[in-house]
């Protein structure tokens, strides 16, 4: 039996362990008891053991104490200089590669200063890729080291006590996700930084140096949840973290305007809620709740919205689900909404903002969500407009609404704009955005969206995934090299396995998003843009995730190959030409783990189909493993 590790049955002599791609072994003695050494080329990182030594398992085998390593190319710049710059994961904001190894050691301008990092975005596999943050510049310090996260969940800020810091970046061989964005900056020394101020919170304290504390408290209607004061210690690291404002599942309001959200909005509201809140305007007023988010567990959770004070007054919405309600208006000057949930599946919640306004005025429209508003006065015969963001269209309402007297009553004429991302389109605009429907929330169950992007005849279209994440193996995005479905196809895209970018070798490209009944994600946000063809040369046509391009020569006539990391299988073995119309004879292949197959070599690697994301249900999956005759 021959495996990756190296196991020979039957004699005392380890089998041929290989040479890293773009690195050097040194040694050949392959019996029982000697070892071997491995290094990498310039500018790469060698990826597992630098020695490996050939061992006895049991009485008639014996194997390689590990795997061959790897030599990966660096990834990551090393150092860096302040005042302040951006580190990111590697492909960031797509998701990171396996097995990286990244450094990153900053240092200050001026060394009386010192360094303090804060993130942005942050998600890694946990328990298995991490990043170490170190003090100093002596990366892999263990004496040093002040925080490893892993996980989402990351601390404020981290304050380096010397003028640099040291980051390093390590992931293993199996997932991979979005990774992590972070900013850093050269503060004076004795400080541990501003933490910053809660949402929904004010703090009490603007100085930053050792001995000083913070003090925190949340505004109306909501709840303090952590450390009411933090100190800032000798080690530049604050005692607690900030605390965070929960939204209260009882209060009266007496503003004239303000927010209504569930508790924990945005996370997961609670089990087993019953909250009650009053809105109490002036006499002469009335209430005015406009819907920004909504999305509670279906039949189970629900919030009803009652035209009065007491439990017992006339409903004016009882809403569950998904479906953002349309506004409502009270006809008194009280409101009371209550919210219940049961003891099992909890949602995002809800965001609702509530306006009071007299009678010879219209109600405050509010800004809708994904959209803008131009114009702010609500009395009799006033208008204002809406417009929807880059990548959303006008699927409700009115972009231009004017109060008026209807029956009576000061009214809008017509329902305010409602901005939602769409399923589908024809887009002939030079650059754009295309999202997931539901974004920037989760998309919705059973879609078949088709967007066809037109470009003018000899521009090329560039499409470049800015976030995607979709249930692996059902939730699936098809891009296809043409006009229709029957074009050519570039690749199907599933999980969070994506290219950086892939353009298009005509003017047009098709995309097609399928999903199941089930489970959904975030889905994707896709900017595309033409491009206009080089004078000389073809563009780049990118890299294969899990793979590999061979050869850097775009110019007319010029070939390109591609080969996958070990597991994988190329979808198209042909190369790519650049043809005398400066496009490339073909799309760019991708790298694929397969249900089974036919495997012969001495060494190798096999993977469960669609790794490293989730393998599909109801598999049968064989693999054939032939090794030179005489050996086993």
């Amino acid at each position: 039996v021959v495996t990756q590790v190296g196991v020979s049955q039957g004699h005392n002599m380890c089998p041929d362990p290989g040479i890293p791609e773009r690195g050097k072994r040194i040694g050949n003695d392959f019996r029982l008891g000697s070892s071997i050494q491995f290094t990498c080329n310039e500018g790469y990182d060698l990826q597992g053991s630098k020695s490996i030594t050939c061992k006895r398992v049991s009485d008639i085998i014996v194997a390689w104490s590990d795997h061959r390593p790897v030599c990966r190319a660096r990834m990551c710049d090393t150092y860096l200089r302040g005042p302040s710059g951006v580190i990111t994961s590697p492909n960031y904001p797509v998701q990171y590669d396996n097995n990286a190894y990244c450094v990153w050691v900053i240092t200050a301008l001026n060394p009386a200063k010192v360094i303090k990092l804060t993130f942005e975005e942050f998600e890694l596999e946990r328990g298995y890729d991490t990043l170490t943050v170190g003090d100093g510049g002596q990366v892999g310090d263990q004496k040093t080291v002040l925080y490893v996260l892993t996980g989402t969940t990351v601390p404020d800020l981290i304050v380096s006590t010397h003028h640099q810091m040291w980051l390093l970046f390590q992931t293993d061989s199996v997932s991979n996700l979005l990774g992590f964005k972070a900013t850093y900056e050269e503060i004076d020394q004795g400080s541990c930084g501003d933490p910053g101020i809660p949402a929904y919170g004010r703090r009490e304290g603007a100085t930053f140096r050792h001995g000083d504390s913070l003090k925190f408290e949340c505004q109306p209607a909501f709840e303090l949840k952590g450390q009411k004061t933090i100190t800032c210690q000798k080690s530049s690291q604050w005692s607690a973290q900030k605390p965070v404002c929960v939204f209260s599942c009882f209060f009266n309001f007496t503003t004239p305007s303000g927010i209504v959200l569930s508790p924990n909005y945005p996370e997961e509201y609670g089990s087993s809620l019953h909250c009650v809140w009053l809105i109490i305007a002036k006499p002469e007023s009335r209430i005015h709740l406009a819907f920004n988010d909504f999305d509670v567990e279906p039949q189970f959770d629900f919030l009803a919205v009652k035209d009065g004070g007491t439990a017992e007054s006339p409903v004016l919405g009882t809403f569950s689900g998904n479906q953002i309600p349309s506004s409502l208006t009270s006809s008194g000057h009280v409101a009371r909404l209550e919210f219940q949930t049961d003891h099992s599946m909890e949602k995002r919640g809800f965001n609702i903002t509530f306006t009071t306004f007299r009678h010879n005025e219209c109600p405050d429209p509010g800004v809708p969500v994904n959209g803008k508003r131009f114009g702010d006065s609500l009395q009799l015969g006033s208008s204002v407009s809406f417009l929807c963001d880059e990548g959303f269209i006008r699927t409700h309402g009115s972009e231009t609404i004017t109060c008026i007297l209807k029956e009576g009553n000061v009214v809008w004429n017509n329902a305010v704009l409602r901005c939602e991302a769409p399923c589908g389109g024809h887009l002939t605009s030079p650059s754009g955005t295309i999202l997931s429907p539901g974004w920037p929330g989760f998309y919705k169950d059973s879609l078949s969206c088709a967007w066809v992007i037109e470009a003018q005849p000899g521009y090329p279209i560039k499409i470049t995934f800015d976030r995607f994440k979709t249930e692996v193996n059902y939730d699936t995005l098809e891009v296809r090299d043409g006009r229709s479905y029957s074009s050519p196809l570039i690749g199907i895209y599933d999980g969070t396995q994506v290219p950086q970018f892939l353009i298009s070798t005509s003017n047009y490209l098709y995309l097609l998003f399928t999903t199941d009944k089930s489970h959904s994600d975030i889905g994707f946000q896709i900017r595309y843009e033409t491009v206009k063809l080089q004078s000389d040369h073809c563009l780049d046509p990118g890299i294969p995730v899990n793979g590999q391009r061979h050869g850097n020569d775009f110019y007319v006539g010029a070939l390109v190959t591609f080969s996958c990391d070990s597991g994988y299988t190329l979808s198209d073995s042909e190369a790519l030409e650049c043809e005398p119309n400066f496009q490339w004879s073909r799309p760019l292949p991708s790298c694929e783990a397969l249900c089974g197959g036919y495997i012969r070599g001495s060494s190798g690697t096999i993977l469960s189909p669609g790794f490293p994301d989730f393998y599909p249900n109801n598999l049968n999956c064989t693999w054939t493993i032939e090794t030179s005759h005489g050996k086993g």
